[in-house]
């Protein structure tokens, strides 16, 4: 995890400072730019979700809802 930091703080993506709660962690945060890759990487997922539904039909489209919700219960504990 941390080679995977260091990289995106050497790029200007996150900065990390020092928890004031705790001297031995970490604070990790978006930057501007960080900010700017994730809402741009965002709404190019948008669009392509948007692409690959198009084709769809409505009753298709509640289909694959129904079995996409069905798939996350199995994979996600539920909420407390």
């Amino acid at each position: 995890m941390s080679k995977r930091l260091d990289r995106l703080e050497r790029d200007g993506l996150v900065a990390r400072s020092r928890d004031d709660a705790d001297g031995r962690g970490r604070v990790v945060h978006l930057t501007d730019a960080g900010r700017r890759v994730i809402d741009e990487a965002f709404a190019d997922h948008v669009a392509n979700e948007a692409r690959l539904l198009a084709d769809l039909t409505p009753q298709q489209a509640v289909a694959l809802e129904e079995l996409l919700t069905a798939w996350l219960a199995r994979v996600e504990p539920p909420a407390r």
